[in-house]
């Protein structure tokens, strides 16, 4: 489980999607940079931790491949309103429609997103690395 801050990643990127993966990337992996011009010294200093979680950042992060940093960045601020008491509470990976801002624009672009997913019927975002199995088969 990786828990982060949106905002700060948000804000140390400049909104920047390359920015908000390498970010990304180092939190997952637990990077540090090699030398002073490593591109991850910058934030290698800063504190990223927040309640905004992720269940399976390391299965985003394999294939990450296979989609932009675009589809990225947009998986990591719609995870960032789910609440991580809820997921304590009750393994829910999923988010409401109710709790995102600005619903009807998200949604047209949670529509164009590999990532997300909207359930018509239940109006909840599911996202494609968190629902995963526990064990592979």
């Amino acid at each position: 489980m990786l828990l982060y801050d949106w905002q700060k990643i948000y804000k140390a990127s400049d909104g920047s999607v390359g920015e908000i993966f390498c970010i990304f990337e180092m939190l997952v992996n637990k990077s540090v940079p090699t030398h002073r011009s490593d591109k991850l010294y910058r934030y290698s200093q800063q504190d990223f931790n927040g309640l905004s979680f992720l269940a399976h950042p390391d299965v985003l992060l394999y294939n990450s491949y296979k989609h932009s940093y675009k589809e990225i960045a947009a998986y990591l601020a719609t995870a960032s309103f789910r609440s991580i008491s809820d997921y304590a509470a009750t393994q829910t990976t999923t988010l409401e429609l109710l709790h995102l801002p600005f619903a009807d624009f998200l949604v047209a672009n949670i529509n164009d997103n590999s990532l997300l997913r909207i359930d018509e019927e239940t109006n909840l975002v599911h996202f494609l690395y968190e629902e995963v199995p526990e064990e592979k088969h």
